[in-house]
């Protein structure tokens, strides 16, 4: 016997197993982790390439600033020291120069007047030596010692200025005033006289483990001290340790002395470390020599 429901239907429950669910559960597993690994490489390399950017951007600025320094340094005036964890290299920046009509020279009698041509200073602005500038005026040095060893005495090559209001023979003239009565020790070949107010430093100092590359603005002085001062500016960080480096060729500073044949040249080597990568800077400036 048979029973028939013309007006009954069946409905059928249509889903997934508990397998199916575990098998996409895996998949979506196996497919996150896959792509999770792959974000997190992708930000890695972007962070790798930033900080390497941010490295050698920091590097081509503290380059580029002492390259532009040296070059507008006083002739001879550029000198090195190194201790253990420190060397710098010093030299006085010219704040202005011009050509002198007339100065004392030995055996003239001593004098506090200079007449020079009217003048600019580095800015582009009419020189000025106000009160308290603490100016000092050089003429013809032949080396670092004739602008750092000097005492100020009535017979030299560098003097230090009066703060006055310059008035001249003629409109196209001033005369300058030092503070005591001086002579030069000899005139400049071409008439060259500069004006400087103080020494600037480069240095690179251990820190840690690694060293850093700080600049330093000081008063002119006869003993070059590594570091002139407490303090600094800092320029790079990341530099490799000063007191591993064992070559001389190796420092980040060295000086090659002119000769008949060519001009003195200051090889510059900032050899940068981070985090297992290696940057170095090698750089040769060109120094001025003509005074």
């Amino acid at each position: 016997m048979s029973l028939h429901f013309p007006n009954k239907k069946i409905n059928t429950i249509k889903g997934f197993t508990l397998i199916e669910l575990v098998v996409v559960i895996v998949l979506l597993g196996i497919m996150s982790v896959g792509i999770t690994s792959f974000i997190n490489l992708s930000t890695q390399i972007y962070v790798n390439v930033a900080d390497r950017d941010e490295l050698i951007a920091s590097a081509r600025f503290a380059v580029e600033r002492l390259n532009r320094e040296l070059r507008n340094a006083l002739p001879n005036s550029v000198r090195v020291k190194k201790d253990d964890y420190t060397q710098c290299i010093e030299f006085i920046p010219i704040k202005a120069s011009t050509i002198y009509t007339d100065i004392p020279v030995s055996p003239e009698p001593d004098t506090v007047k200079i007449t020079v041509v009217k003048f600019q200073d580095e800015d582009g602005n009419v020189y000025q030596c106000s009160a308290n500038c603490d100016d000092k005026v050089t003429v013809y040095p032949l080396n670092f010692t004739d602008v750092y060893v000097n005492d100020y005495n009535r017979v030299g090559k560098m003097f230090a200025l009066e703060p006055v209001d310059y008035t001249g023979p003629s409109d196209d003239e001033w005369i300058l005033n030092t503070e005591n009565p001086v002579v030069f020790d000899s005139d400049s070949p071409t008439n060259r006289l500069y004006i400087i107010h103080q020494s600037v430093s480069y240095c690179v100092s251990d820190a840690g483990n690694s060293s850093e590359l700080l600049r330093y603005e000081s008063d002119i002085a006869p003993n070059q001290l590594a570091p002139p001062k407490k303090g600094g500016v800092l320029m790079a960080s990341n530099l490799a340790e000063l007191a591993l480096v064992m070559a001389d060729s190796d420092l980040p500073f060295v000086i090659n002395p002119a000769t008949l044949q060519r001009n003195a040249n200051v090889q510059v080597k900032l050899h940068f470390q981070r985090e297992g990568e290696d940057f170095v800077f090698n750089n040769e400036i060109h120094l001025v020599n003509v005074p």
